[in-house]
């Protein structure tokens, strides 16, 4: 492959009631990007749980890279403590998502921030 090599990164689960953080970020060549849209990678909430199943296995196949970071809600709880809940969060969040960029060394990265007001995250 010789394009420029991207990465997207999301979360899921940003609350400590119903189970942890988890933040994702993967790694392709920009030449491989039709390969995806071929599978009909999309939206996981748009997907029914099976679907999202099958997709990660395909994804993973097409990738060049990945990683994976859960928080535990204990360890949400002690960031949050102290101070404002959001701004913790997202800092939390933001930190864990440039440790991946840096891991992953994409040529671009892609960041779905959790916060409609980018100057929060």
């Amino acid at each position: 492959m010789h394009g420029l090599r991207l990465c997207g990164i999301d979360d899921a689960g940003r609350g400590p009631v119903i189970g942890p953080l988890v933040i994702a970020g993967v790694l392709i060549d920009e030449e491989r990007l039709p390969n995806l849209i071929r599978l009909g990678v999309r939206d996981s909430k748009t997907l029914s749980p099976r679907r999202r199943e099958y997709l990660a296995g395909e994804i993973l196949k097409i990738v060049e890279d990945y990683r994976v970071v859960k928080v535990p809600p204990s360890e949400i709880d002690r960031v949050v403590e102290h101070g404002r809940r959001l701004n913790r969060l997202n800092r939390l969040e933001a930190r864990i998502m440039a440790s991946i960029i840096r891991d992953l060394k994409p040529d671009i990265a892609y960041v779905d921030a959790s916060d409609i007001l980018p100057e929060r995250f």
